[in-house]
């Protein structure tokens, strides 16, 4: 995680790749849980702290991002499956911890749509109204966005009552009962506690 945090906050795509392909032999879980998610918590801290500006921050991001996308074409992805949709609510950019969560799910075998983040109710609506979607999966990083997404697990669960909904994010675990708040069938503290969950939903 150290070498991965360095080489991102650095600017470099090519020691952060390095890494990655390195730990793939543990399995994708591992790389995003024990190396990309905590390299990012700390890219935070330290931004939230002052030691880094919002340009080293948005640097780093950008180049896991990259170096995670580098990894794709060395992953047997299964074909099919039952259908999940993963995003975030209007107006939440926080997508990175989403795509690792459609990520793992489509490893697991279910057939993945990641709409990213920023993504309009009406839209998100719209993906799951297309074909027979089990699981919808939002994805909320900044506090001042859990209104939005009350908004939407609701509007779903009018529109599209056959769905499981499931909620995570920094925002979701830091709020207690967030499930019952939301209005959530489950919240997922980490993208392999979401896939466990969502593998009940089947």
């Amino acid at each position: 995680m150290r070498l991965f945090t360095a080489a991102i906050l650095a600017g470099d795509y090519l020691a952060a790749r390095s890494v990655l392909h390195a730990a793939l032999r543990n399995g994708l879980d591992h790389v995003y849980e024990r190396i990309v998610v905590p390299a990012l918590e700390e890219v935070g801290n330290r931004w939230y702290a002052n030691r880094i500006t919002v340009a080293d921050e948005h640097l780093a991001t950008a180049v896991a991002q990259t170096a995670v996308a580098s990894v794709y074409p060395l992953i047997p992805w299964p074909a099919g499956g039952p259908r999940a949709v993963v995003g975030c609510v209007e107006p939440e950019l926080h997508a990175f911890g989403a795509r690792m969560v459609a990520d793992l799910l489509a490893l697991d075998g279910w057939q993945t749509t990641f709409t990213g983040g920023g993504i309009s109710l009406a839209c998100d609506l719209e993906t799951l109204r297309q074909g027979e979607v089990k699981v919808f999966a939002v994805s909320v990083t900044l506090v001042e966005h859990l209104p939005a997404a009350r908004a939407l697990i609701l509007r779903v669960r009018e529109e599209v009552p056959q769905v499981k909904i499931l909620a995570g994010g920094r925002a979701v675990a830091a709020l207690p009962d967030a499930a019952q708040l939301l209005g959530a069938d489950a919240v997922a503290a980490s993208a392999s506690l979401a896939v466990e969950i969502a593998r009940g939903w089947r």
